[in-house]
């Protein structure tokens, strides 16, 4: 997410949060309201948690990431935090099969120094129906993040603190399975990445759930 969108994003209420370097578990649609806890491998392992929340007239929503990772190298472990907001800009019809969701968001982590993000894209797909009320939605999504550190190492091993900046590139490609109303698996891989936060490939498995109960529905 980009210097002009910060400003944007006081007046826009629904985009994407990613405080580090994982898959967005992202699908094309804007969420009425979700959890997801997930699994994520590749340049060490994180555990995530993803509470999606929406606003207004059902096509925008809110978000809360939260999590633990533990790097690869000599690295602390880190905790992470972000928040974000997700527009529904196109969906599909009869004269064009995509779904596109616009995000954005800033997220932090502590750890190892402090390191912040602050990522913009669009994530794209489309969503299959099948037996039984089943349905997969394959996306990609696509972002841009400034990426930050505060307090990091000039390397992993050694060397002084300081601070540094840069401009990264990331892409998710996966897939979301519903396999009834509440329930789906999430899967998805990242590349790119970042020279502050990590730039090995990823890899998130998780379980979304949308309660019954708690739906707007």
């Amino acid at each position: 997410m980009t210097a002009s969108v910060i400003a944007w994003l006081a007046v826009a209420p629904a985009l994407e949060a990613q405080a580090f370097n994982y898959p967005s578990m992202q699908t094309p649609r804007a969420s009425e309201r979700d959890y997801t806890a997930a699994a994520v491998g590749g340049g060490g392992t994180s555990l995530l948690f993803q509470w999606r929340e929406g606003v207004g007239n059902g096509a925008m929503h809110w978000q809360l990431d939260a999590g633990f990772a533990d790097p690869k190298g000599r690295v602390d472990p880190l905790l992470f935090v972000g928040g974000g907001l997700g527009k529904e800009m196109v969906r599909a019809s009869g004269d064009q099969p995509l779904d596109v969701l616009l995000t954005a968001g800033v997220g932090a982590a502590f750890g190892n120094g402090t390191y912040f993000r602050i990522p913009v894209g669009a994530s794209i797909g489309h969503t299959f129906p099948l037996d039984d009320g089943m349905s997969i939605t394959p996306f990609a999504h696509p972002r841009v993040s400034i990426d930050y550190c505060s307090t990091c190492r000039s390397s992993l091993i050694a060397g002084p603190r300081r601070s540094k900046s840069s401009a990264s590139i990331n892409f998710d490609v996966g897939a979301d399975w519903r396999v009834n109303p509440q329930f789906s698996l999430r899967l998805a891989a990242s590349f790119g990445g970042s020279d502050i936060v990590g730039s090995d490939e990823s890899v998130g498995v998780g379980l979304n759930w949308t309660p019954a109960a708690l739906s707007r529905r």
